[in-house]
């Protein structure tokens, strides 16, 4: 078994670096079972703690780790993450972070019997009404953070072909701007495309870049008739709408805002970041200017 130190983020919230975090990891990380050490993080932004908590959770070969000795990472259940399918009384639990400039790891249920979608509609609905009370959003920018949310809680929960999805927010009011990530561990987008039977032509799609760029495109793996363009319409809303940042990674596809790059190293499942200036607010922003 090897032992690996992943390295303390040390309250640094540069995109960049995380995603170097990400990917040194995976460069790093040999086949077989491993020994992960948390135990010198500081602190674990959105993208990082969304990755790192749905791959050792859902990996057999990250099954053993030390978990971080620091309050932040313990607050905010990072590796474990908080599961409102699981608890009598989510909603109080989860208000219970109104005063703080984040909330808690969710890991969420991507069942689809009624029961379960009921409770992720309601979820997703109620981290919403979180994220505007912490970050002090006006309503066309909470219409977005609801619509962004949720059309990525969807892509996770039709396509990821995994039982759960993870989401994960902080607000830095210092810096101008809020930071939400969602992650699975499932199948990933040129997976998804490879097992499509149907009747449409995906024969070309044969990486995982061609799989995003496929996805930004609208390709859906649906019915005939649907055409998927939540993560295209996700795109614009925050990079034209938003003056924001959006990132979407899976295998080694790594597409940041319109710019789709080879990753250099494979990561499974997806996973997907937004940025969200708060400053400056676009006060004139309309969703339905980006909406199908």
């Amino acid at each position: 078994m090897k032992n690996i130190i992943v390295k303390s983020t040390d309250w640094d919230y540069r995109t960049g670096y995380q995603l170097s975090i990400i990917r040194n990891f995976l460069r790093e990380n040999s086949a077989g079972k491993n020994y992960l050490d948390f135990s010198n993080f500081k602190f674990c932004p959105p993208l990082l703690s969304t990755y790192f908590s749905c791959l050792v959770d859902n990996n057999p070969g990250f099954g053993h780790y030390s978990k971080p000795h620091y309050s932040y990472c313990q607050t905010i259940n990072f590796l474990q993450g908080y599961s409102p399918s699981s608890a009598d009384d989510w909603q109080r639990y989860l208000n219970g972070f109104s005063s703080k400039s984040y909330l808690p790891l969710i890991k969420f249920s991507t069942g689809k019997s009624e029961v379960e979608t009921i409770t992720r509609d309601n979820l997703i609905s109620h981290v919403c009404q979180m994220i505007r009370q912490i970050a002090k959003l006006p309503m066309n920018y909470y219409i977005a953070i609801n619509y962004l949310l949720s059309e990525l809680t969807d892509n996770i929960v039709d396509h990821s072909g995994h039982d759960f999805g993870w989401i994960s927010f902080q607000y830095y009011p210092s810096k101008g701007f809020l930071d939400i990530s969602l992650a699975d561990s499932g199948i990933g987008v040129l997976n998804s495309y490879l097992a499509y039977s149907g009747e449409k032509d995906y024969s070309h799609v044969a990486t995982h870049l061609d799989a995003i760029e496929t996805m930004i495109r609208g390709g859906s793996t649906k019915s005939l008739k649907e055409r998927g363009f939540g993560v295209h319409t996700s795109r614009e809303m925050l990079v034209d709408g938003l003056n924001g940042t959006f990132v979407f990674l899976s295998g080694n596809g790594l597409l940041i805002n319109y710019r789709l790059v080879d990753f250099g190293v494979a990561s499974q499942g997806a996973l997907a970041f937004l940025r969200v200036p708060v400053v400056n607010l676009n006060e004139t922003f309309n969703i339905y200017e980006y909406t199908e």
